[in-house]
């Protein structure tokens, strides 16, 4: 039976905790140092890469507080954002071949839909017709695509 191989975690737990003791003392040393000389703090570069971190974050912040300030208000009796379109249905029954619209949710796809006219399930999304000899607004998507 193949060993299992121990979580990173845990293997990550394990070498901190061998290392705890020097990790302390080297800190010890390196905060006596920074005492002694306070520029040592800005050259080492975890503190220094901190600060920059820190500093892009209340950057962006501040950026975001700005944009949002200069942001006009929406106009007077605006409406919420919709959340249905309306689409346009061609019936694919030969006899009928209506054309008429049906409002949904956006990102509906329950095509064939009921047919109003005929009563049959058989409306399909319609598409722009855009050849030039076309007679019709709407056309039925070929077959395929």
């Amino acid at each position: 039976m193949a060993q299992e191989r121990p979580s990173r975690l845990s293997e990550w737990y394990l070498a901190l905790r061998e290392h705890a003791p020097t990790l302390r003392q080297g800190l010890a040393d390196w905060f006596e140092a920074v005492r002694a000389e306070p520029v040592l703090l800005w050259e080492t570069p975890a503190v220094r890469y901190a600060v920059y971190g820190i500093g892009g974050i209340a950057l962006a912040l501040c950026l975001s507080t700005a944009v949002s300030f200069m942001t006009p208000p929406p106009p007077t009796g605006a409406r919420d954002a919709a959340t249905s379109a309306d689409f346009h249905v061609i019936c694919g029954n030969p006899s009928c071949g209506k054309h008429f619209v049906i409002r949904r949710d956006f990102g509906f796809n329950g095509f064939p839909v009921g047919c109003p006219h005929c009563g049959r399930h058989e409306g399909l999304r319609a598409v722009p017709c855009t050849a030039d000899d076309c007679t019709q607004r709407w056309m039925l998507p070929e077959p395929g695509s």
